[in-house]
């Protein structure tokens, strides 16, 4: 909406010239880049430090961002949302001015207050894909589909991609002082975690291969080599976490990285890095999003947590669930274990000191996928995870509003979220469903449920991985992790709430 037509916001003090009416528009000659980089472009940081993640990931702080690949999964299911560029018969077209348009009014949505933007990110239809066109692209890389899901809403937003259909949310503890409150105050106020991305949905392909979840940049700029410093970190730092399954890469650099089918980095594990699973037998009611899933047991079908089950009996049982998918089942998945070294609001990591994630990503968002890789005939495990291989089933697309993210309009066709989609500022919350007086409803409590007797991994078993690696990479010298500050011991720090 430009500043002058009927109905648009006030202007935001804090943008550019043009949006403000007083400079030339996007697109204009002299004007900066579609997505309007001057309107949120972050100052250059002030650290010094380069911690444990630039380590890890092998990127000089210095460095900026231009390249990478992409990922699936967002077209909404039943009421969908509204994609910049639809035609009148349905079918998309990138328009990298309206992509753009359409993520700066997301950001000025929540004008004053850190947010954060995740986005269900999904293929075009066959017929509608084209080939993404800029310096720096992998030749194989096409334009993409990514649907808004805005946060802390009372209503989950419906989602579509070629192996998965269902909804998400997105919940996060509202800043001190904020002028949004959130009707899950009360539910973070009683856990540790600082936010938490949800899942609901049915699986329209049945994996027959491996299964992973977890860290995919598929926007990075990959033209920079990775250290021999950090090759060596990385085996001593993957021979300390053995009792996660874990696949970490770098992926390709510089022109290795513009070919096709390269391949990107990675920081996976199998589907135990999901911190719940529910499943819900075919006639039974799958549990309300927008509740309290920790306080509901077993009434909506098994109902498997990490942090009550221990890491062993949980991933045992996680491998289990993804071995026998249903295609009537429904199932409902959690994440948020690395919430408390991960701050998505401020975009930076807290391990130990608080390090700004600008200074590895640079202006890239980061993907947390599920996708399926399918073994070889020779049944062996794949030595890289490449794009071909790969079936995604999720993949949500996320940054804070306190960056900039220039490039991601000429990869991506944005959408808002469905009509009625809208975050409620203090509504009350919703009942806590216990349904749990109809046995009908279950299939069976299983002896390595949350509520059943499961034994306990002790203490440090339902960390989340990254929490892990940090308690167990103090090895490393100060100069490496942030000036040599302590780390706080980092459970998942869940606890049942108060009934």
């Amino acid at each position: 909406i430009s500043p002058g037509s009927p109905g648009a916001r006030p202007p935001d003090p804090r943008a550019c010239a043009h949006v403000r009416g007083a400079g030339p528009a996007p697109g204009a000659k002299g004007a900066r880049c579609a997505m309007c980089a001057c309107c949120t472009k972050r100052q250059s940081e002030a650290e010094a430090e380069e911690g444990f993640f630039t380590t890890l990931f092998g990127g000089p702080s210095s460095q900026s961002n231009g390249a990478a690949g992409k990922s699936p999964s967002g077209a909404a299911n039943g009421t969908r949302g509204r994609f910049a560029g639809a035609t009148p018969s349905g079918t998309l077209q990138h328009e990298e001015e309206v992509s753009a348009a359409t993520v700066r009014r997301h950001t000025l949505d929540v004008s004053g207050e850190r947010s954060l933007l995740l986005y269900s990110v999904s293929d075009l239809p066959a017929k509608s894909r084209v080939p993404v066109v800029g310096p720096g692209v992998p030749a194989d890389r096409c334009i993409q589909q990514a649907l808004h899901v805005p946060p802390n809403t009372t209503e989950a937003v419906s989602i579509e991609t070629e192996c998965f259909v269902g909804k998400s949310m997105v919940i996060y503890r509202t800043p001190p002082g904020s002028s949004r409150p959130s009707q899950y105050g009360p539910y973070f106020g009683r856990r540790k975690r600082n936010w938490e991305v949800r899942v609901q949905g049915r699986f329209k392909r049945i994996p027959k291969g491996d299964m992973f979840i977890g860290i995919v940049l598929r926007d990075f700029n990959y033209d920079q080599s990775v250290a021999t410093h950090s090759k060596i970190v990385k085996n001593a730092g993957m021979a300390l976490v053995k009792s996660y399954d874990l696949y970490l890469s770098w992926g390709d650099r510089c022109g290795d990285a513009l070919k096709k089918d390269a391949e990107l980095s990675h920081l996976v594990t199998g589907m135990s890095g999901w911190d719940q699973i529910i499943c819900t037998p075919s006639g039974s009611t799958p549990p309300d999003l927008a509740c309290d899933l920790g306080e509901i047991g077993d009434s909506r079908g098994l109902n498997y947590e990490r942090a009550k089950m221990g890491l062993k009996n949980y991933s045992e049982a996680a491998d289990e669930t993804f071995r026998n998918i249903s295609l009537e089942d429904t199932y409902t998945l959690c994440f948020w274990g690395v919430s408390q070294v991960i701050d998505l609001l401020g975009w930076q990591f807290k391990i130990g000191t608080h390090i700004s994630m600008a200074r590895f990503f640079e202006e890239s968002p980061l993907h947390v996928a599920m996708y399926e890789i399918e073994r070889p005939a020779n049944g062996k495990k794949h030595d890289r995870h490449l794009e071909s291989m790969k079936h995604y089933y999720l993949d949500f697309m996320f940054w804070s509003n306190a960056v900039s993210t220039p490039s991601l309009p000429s990869r991506y066709i944005f959408a808002d979220a469905p009509p009625g989609i809208s975050q409620s500022p203090g509504a009350p919350a919703r009942e806590i469903q216990r349904d749990r007086s109809d046995g009908s409803q279950r299939r069976g409590t299983s002896p390595t449920s949350s509520t059943g007797s499961g034994t306990s991994g002790g203490q440090g078993s339902a960390r989340s991985i990254l929490a892990a690696w940090g308690q167990r990479l103090r090895w490393i010298p100060q100069q490496t992790c942030s000036n040599g500050a302590r780390r706080a011991s980092r459970g998942s720090g869940l606890e049942a709430a108060p009934r």
